[in-house]
């Protein structure tokens, strides 16, 4: 009978805990939010390798101290842009959409830095136009008032290259072309400019 009772109260503590482990579950928010699959839900930088190889720098790959991986996308008013052909300014790439909210949470304060460095920085705002409407994605931005160049990676080609999982994405890339921070979910405006002294530190 010990051995019964001992059991039933093992059951029970067990369902008790599962419970409370999946109401903390469904409480959680994310600043990202996923294109492909699901991804870490908090934003976060990402850190240079322990041991990068010492020709990094030569060597594409969207990882902070290795090359970033070339594209020429077609701009909202027609341009063609090629990241690199950066005219020697460092660049500032966000990947976004217009239906994604944390998306949305950090474009007035990047409007505000391309307002401020837009002559020191390239803005390169590659849409994800392959998963947006473009007629709602032009109303947006007009509607906001932002004039930050948009870049239009309408087969994402671009999401694929830099292995998109889940937007805004960002990379702080050198003059030289070398990533040197990749920023991970919606950023402040204080990590914003945090990151502008640093493309612009290193001219």
């Amino acid at each position: 009978m010990n051995l019964r009772n001992g059991l039933i109260m093992l059951v029970i503590i067990l369902a008790v805990a599962g419970a409370v482990w999946m109401g903390g579950s469904k409480g959680e928010t994310s600043d990202e939010a996923p294109v492909k699959g699901p991804e870490e839900s908090t934003a976060k930088s990402e850190e240079a390798p322990s041991s990068p190889p010492q020709d990094s720098s030569a060597v594409e790959k969207p990882q902070q101290g290795f090359r970033a991986p070339n594209f020429k996308l077609r701009t909202l008013d027609g341009k063609t842009v090629e990241l690199t052909k950066n005219g020697g300014k460092p660049s500032f790439i966000n990947l976004w959409a217009s239906w994604c909210p944390p998306c949305k949470m950090e474009m007035p304060h990047i409007q505000e830095a391309y307002e401020k460095y837009g002559d020191r920085v390239n803005f390169l705002m590659v849409n994800l136009t392959g998963t947006d409407d473009l007629d709602k994605m032009k109303e947006y931005l007009s509607s906001e008032g932002f004039t930050f160049p948009v870049l239009l990676d309408e087969k994402g080609e671009v999401a694929d290259r830099y292995g998109v999982m889940s937007i805004p994405m960002t990379y702080a890339v050198n003059e030289e072309g070398v990533i040197i921070h990749k920023q991970m979910g919606a950023m402040s405006r204080e990590q914003i400019f945090d990151l502008m002294e640093q493309l612009v530190k290193t001219k």
